[in-house]
Order: structure tokens, then sequence, then C-alpha cells
């Protein structure tokens, strides 16, 4: 770009010319599809074939190309082989007939920059078909026509806007109606090719960081981009899903959104605010919109949540549910920490000693694993609640079958009934309530791995994002960053 700059001024104040040797086919950029190679001697455009000419003169050709100063409202300026200006920028925007750009200008703004203005217009006495859908009349005459704005991708460095006077058309059969233009999708103020870009860098940088580099309100590009997410989720279908996943991440504070994934594709098929019972009430609507079939769920992976195993079973009657041997684990957990943090009111050696308990032993230093084997010879409550949270690994890694691992959790259970450490004894209830549910991963190994790394992936959007203002946006941005979502369906 500083070579291509150089050039640009050398061709629009009459300077000297910088030697060829310095600078040919070293400056490339790009504009839509095109690709532009600056030189002193030539400059090259090629979309399907490359077009090179000489330059004759390169003032007047600077001026059409870059469009600054004279010969370009009116396109006078003769470009490449006899294209003018407006011819140009025509094909550059695929434009089919009847529509023509007729100009094209720079601007000066009151901020002291420069904006490329493009004029689009059909020629007098044009026709255009019905818009409406199945009408067959193909020759309508023009009623009238309206003055509009469209944002565009920017000119090298400028920003660029297309206006045109979008025609109203009178049909026979459904009257006045406006025709809408190929440029941009009804009622947007974007073409369709920013919105696409705008839409694919959303996919990797905050709403709110893109919006200032645009120059845009985020408000502006947050419709685009939820307009896209939500018409691309219209072509999701999930016919064949049979196992799905299910977890709770919160938005801000203690408020939740619920995730649903498909276990086998690896995608998030489902967001819904809440995680109680009636979020899966949402979810199973939602699924049946996208030719879902609830009958035809086998799996269910989810947590301890109550909630979520009424409406499991209400919803989808033929899923076997599978409690999460994750959030099992962190259940224990939990528990053994009550235990340590009472205890450690008494005893002060096993102050900041969480994690010796918390951690497995192949994750501590020599050190640390030492401190630990210590304590545990002082026969403290705090060990034997960790040597239950160990057994309940060892059931996990170790059990060929269900039977086996019926029979050990049963001995366990009976154990931490017995311990007099009430935090256990809670624990050992609490997997009595789900029995059924936690021996269910035995014969069928599923977890939530999967979604516990979306997860991680939708925090980072979270965070980078410094929060979300409504549920809405946090929405479009899991769907954005984790669906998967065939976006070139509807964007291109």
């Amino acid at each position: 770009f500083p070579l291509a700059g150089a050039v640009m001024r050398s061709m629009t104040e009459g300077g000297p010319q910088p030697p060829i040797r310095n600078i040919t086919q070293r400056s490339i950029s790009r504009y839509g599809r095109f690709r532009i190679v600056f030189s002193c001697g030539q400059i090259d455009i090629s979309s399907e074939k490359v077009r090179n000419t000489p330059i004759t003169g390169h003032k007047k050709i600077g001026l059409s190309l870059f469009g600054v100063g004279e010969g370009v409202g009116g396109g006078a300026g003769r470009v490449f082989g006899g294209m003018d200006t407006t011819s140009l920028f025509t094909a550059a925007l695929q434009l089919p007939d009847p529509w023509r750009v007729s100009g094209v200008e720079f601007r000066d703004e009151e901020d002291g920059r420069r904006e490329l203005h493009i004029a689009i217009g059909f020629a007098a006495g044009s026709r255009f078909p019905c818009p409406e859908p199945g009408c067959g009349e193909a020759a309508c005459p023009v009623h009238d026509a309206r003055e509009r704005v469209w944002r565009h991708l920017n000119f090298f460095q400028y920003k660029a806007f297309i206006h045109a006077g979008v025609p109203r058309v009178t049909c026979p059969a459904h009257g006045v109606h406006a025709v809408p233009v190929p440029w941009a999708r009804p009622g947007s103020g974007f073409t369709l090719l920013f919105e696409a870009w705008a839409v694919e860098m959303a996919r990797h940088l905050p709403v709110s960081t893109l919006a200032e580099q645009l120059d845009e309100t985020d408000t502006r590009l947050w419709r685009s981009v939820a307009h896209y997410v939500d018409e691309a989720r219209l072509y999701e279908d999930y016919t064949g899903v049979e196992a799905i996943g299910i977890d709770e991440t919160s938005r801000k504070g203690h408020r939740y959104i619920t995730v649903v994934a498909d276990l086998v594709e690896r995608n998030v098929i489902c967001v819904v605010p809440g995680k109680d019972s009636t979020t899966i009430k949402r979810f199973a609507r939602d699924f049946m919109d996208h030719n879902g079939d609830p009958d035809r769920v086998r799996l269910v992976t989810c947590d301890l949540s109550l909630g979520f195993a009424r409406a499991t079973r209400e919803r989808l009657p033929n899923a076997a549910r599978i409690i999460d041997k994750f959030h099992v684990i962190k259940h224990a957990n939990e528990a053994v920490d009550k235990v340590r943090k009472q205890e450690a009111r008494g005893n002060a050696l096993l102050k900041r000693t969480k994690y010796l308990w918390l951690r497995n032993e192949s994750n501590l230093t020599g050190l640390q694993l030492e401190t630990k084997r210590s304590l545990q010879r002082r026969r403290l409550k705090t060990g034997r609640a960790c040597q239950m949270r160990e057994t309940l690994q060892d059931i996990y890694d170790t059990s060929a079958d269900r039977a086996e691992a019926e029979t050990a959790l049963k001995r366990l259970c009976s154990w931490m009934t017995r311990s007099r450490l009430e935090p256990m004894k809670e624990f050992a209830r609490q997997i009595r309530r789900h029995w059924r549910d936690i021996l269910a991963y035995f014969d069928h190994p599923y977890t939530n791995a999967i979604l516990e790394g979306l997860n991680s992936v939708i925090q980072n959007v979270k965070t980078r994002a410094r929060g979300f203002k409504n549920m809405d946006y946090f929405s479009t941005m899991i769907y954005l960053t984790c669906g998967k979502l065939d976006l070139s369906t509807v964007t291109t």
C-alpha cells in the first residue's frame, strides 16, 4: 500500500513518476473479487481473465480509477482499452440489466474524510418482473422510484456508499410493489457483500470492536448478524440426531442459559434461557421445528438437575438419561471440601490444603504428594472423605460392565452412609436419588466432555465481548461460533 499510495499521489499531483523497477508488481490489493496490481508501467485488473493495457496518461488513468478530482462524476475517463469509470464499476458490482452505474464521485465530509459514492440507475422505459411470489408478469412498467442509500465494502481506505432510486412497478394483478435490488436484501442499509463480510468477521471479533473499526453503530451490525444467523438456522435439519448433551452456563451473575449439543456432530443445536424444566420443553419445540423427532432421541447426557430429569422423561420418552460422570465427581469434590472446611476449624494443618485433596495424585508435585501422604497418616476425616472420592473415580475407570459398577457403587454408598461425615452422607443420598441414570453411563459411556469444550469457547466469546447486553445477542454469538451453521446458503 505505501507503493500504491506513491503511485496515486504521483498520478493526481502531477509529480515525477517513480522508477518502474522500484514498484512493478509489488503492491497488490482487491476490490470485491477483482485483483488489482499497481505498477508505474501498467495496471492489471483481473476477474475471469486479466487485461493489461499500458498507461498512456498517468494523471487521467489515476483520476478515473480512484475517483480523485476531475473526470469521475461523469465517468468520462478512459480506462483499460475503452472501459470508462461507470462501466468499470458496473462490471465490478456485477449489475444485471437494466441496472447500471450512472456516476461515481468522491465527497469531502465535514470531518475531513472522503467517501466514495456510487450512483446506480436504469434506463428510461425499463420494465421489471412483479416481485410477488408466483406472479408470472415479467414486464411491469415503473410506477415511481424512491431514493435509497446502502453502505458498501470500503474502497481501499474510503467508505463507499451505493445510491439508487428503487423502482415501484405496477402489476395488473397485484398493484404497486417495490422491486428488490440485486445488491442488497429488502430492509437492509448494507449491501449483501458488506453483510457477508461483517458476519464472517463477527466470528472472530466482538461486534462492538467491529462496529468501531467500520465506523458503524453496533446495533445496526447486530441486526445484520442476527438476521443471517436466524436465516441459516432455518436450513438446519436435525432429522438424524439421536444423542444430545444438555448443560447450563451463566450469562451474567446467576442468570443462566441452557445449551443443547449434538454429541455426534459436536455442534450446538439449541440455546434456551434458564435452567429449569421449561427449557427442555422449549428445546423440544425448536427441535421439532427443524425436523427433529423427540421419540428418536435415545441418549441424553446431563447433570444431576431434577428439573432436567422430569422434563426429559416427558419430552424425550425413549431417551436413556445419562448423568455425566464429571458432574458426579464434581459433587464428590464439593462434599470432600465441605468436610475439609469443617475439620480445618479445629486443625490448622488443613488450612490452604484444598487442592491437595481435590486434585488427582498424578497432577500433584512431589512435595504436594508427600504432604498429602503425611496428613493421611494422621487419620483425618478429610483423608477418609478423599478416599471415598478416589474410590468413586476407580469405579468409573475400572468397572467392566454395569453389574460390576452397581455392586461397587452400593458398597461405596454404604461406606459413606456409615462414615458419620454429613457432607458424604448427603452425597450418598444424592447418588441414590439418581441411581438408574448414574448407572446408565456404564451401558452407554457418553459424557458431556464435548459440551464442556464448547462451553470454554462460549466463555471466551463472552469474555472478549465483556458481556452481552441481552440474551438474544449471546445466543446469536453461540450459534455463530459453535453451531457449525452453513452461512454460505444465506450470504451468497
